[in-house]
């Protein structure tokens, strides 16, 4: 009954057209339509999506940025064929798609001016696969390029009691880490790695320290 009524209630509070949607979801959408606030007038620009999916950020992006040359990034093969299917349908012609594993890209050093990474990073196993994708952004990223990406936030005690309880109502998470992090230890590992946080956003409480999402831009 638990998981019927979580099903029912995701379904009724995500993007209508998304509804069905792995990807889709209430805070999902918001983070998307955040990163987008980011990536807008982009000319010519290179950029890269890791963790793609079903291509609901990528196809947004294209939309908006028809000049700019970009590629999306899966480990999920049926994933990234939605993803194609969607761009084709919609005529972007400026999409490329790569199946690849976040923490050992095949791309080229410093060829992008953006690369995005949202929805992802708690879906990872452990902190030292967030360590690694997030080397990986950093080495494909071209120089005073940027890293956008988010991560739950495990300051907050409530988001950690649905995380231990999802697999109970959620069988879309049942095998899926969903792990958390704090900002200073976030901001640790790209202080590491020489990236430099240029901002911060906060998104799900009006309590900074508390808020559920975190939104970090880097620069290299």
């Amino acid at each position: 009954m638990l998981k019927k009524i979580y099903s029912w209630l995701h379904a009724k509070i995500s993007v209508p057209q998304e509804r069905g949607e792995y990807s889709s979801g209430l805070w999902q959408d918001v983070i998307r339509r955040e990163v987008l606030s980011k990536c807008s007038d982009m000319g010519k620009a290179r950029v890269v999506e890791i963790g793609c999916g079903e291509g609901l950020f990528l196809t947004k992006l294209a939309a908006s940025n028809r000049g700019a040359q970009l590629w999306g990034v899966d480990n999920d093969g049926d994933r990234l064929k939605a993803a194609e299917a969607k761009t084709n349908q919609l005529g972007f012609g400026n999409v490329k798609f790569l199946l690849e594993d976040a923490t050992k890209l095949s791309l080229k050093d410093g060829y992008f001016d953006k690369v995005v990474c949202i929805n992802v990073l708690f879906n990872l196993p452990s902190v030292d696969h967030v360590i690694k994708a997030l080397g990986e952004m950093n080495r494909i990223c071209k120089t005073s390029g940027r890293i956008i990406f988010d991560f739950r936030n495990g300051s907050n005690p409530l988001l950690w009691l649905k995380y231990s309880l999802a697999r109970f109502y959620d069988e879309t998470v049942r095998f899926l880490p969903l792990k958390t992090y704090t900002l200073r230890q976030i901001e640790s590992i790209l202080s590491d790695m020489g990236l430099k946080v240029i901002d911060v956003k906060f998104l799900g409480f009006a309590i900074k320290t508390l808020a559920p999402i975190i939104i970090i831009e880097a620069e290299k």
